[in-house]
């Protein structure tokens, strides 16, 4: 990402220009899928999906590249009474996600890593662990014009994503006239750690 992207997002969320209350009903049909246990919500935005884990006892860490998502997430937690460790980090940035320790849970929704992120973000996933992706579908890049970089491919996911990780559930689905995918991948017991 760059300066004018981070600028981008803080102008969208000064705005409040998102759905900041509800969180993403993939994650609500597949709750019962992620562990107990620590949760890494990647480019969280104002938070709807962390308050929400949250407020169900996950120690939830968001982060994001908006400051200003992130100060609305550290309001709206204040006002719940519940705890969320925050980071504003650009995650291209090699040093981004260090320091964070490991996650039971990933969480990464409207949001779609490459492949050098990706090789950051697994090792801090535990044996066993489970990453909870949705976001738009292929099927939304040929309807309504999303660039095809941000849209997810379950072949090329399993690809980057390698051996290591294990598909647990796919959705197609559509919401507001748009196409979209979710999948929760569980990381291998035997996986190898490379943190």
């Amino acid at each position: 990402m760059s300066r004018e992207d981070r600028e981008r997002w803080d102008r969208r969320w000064a705005a409040r220009s998102h759905d900041l209350g509800r969180p993403e009903p993939f994650l609500l049909r597949h709750l019962d899928l992620l562990r107990p246990g620590r949760v890494l919500d990647v480019a969280c935005g104002a938070g709807r999906n962390a308050l929400f884990l949250a407020e169900r006892g996950f120690p939830v860490t968001a982060i994001d590249i908006s400051g200003e998502g992130l100060a609305l997430l550290r309001e709206r937690a204040r006002k719940r009474g519940v705890e969320i460790v925050t980071r504003q980090a650009d995650l291209d940035a090699p040093e981004a996600l260090s320091g964070l320790g490991r996650f039971d849970d990933l969480l990464v929704i409207r949001y779609r890593p490459d492949e050098r992120q990706w090789a950051r973000l697994l090792p801090l996933l535990v044996a066993g662990g489970r990453l909870l992706l949705c976001s738009f579908g292929l099927e939304d890049h040929f309807r309504h014009g999303t660039r095809r970089a941000h849209c997810l491919e379950r072949g090329e996911l399993e690809a980057t994503l390698g051996p290591d990780m294990r598909l647990l559930c796919q959705e197609r689905f559509t919401r507001g006239g748009r196409f979209l995918e979710g999948f929760v991948w569980e990381k291998r017991e035997d996986a190898r750690e490379r943190l």
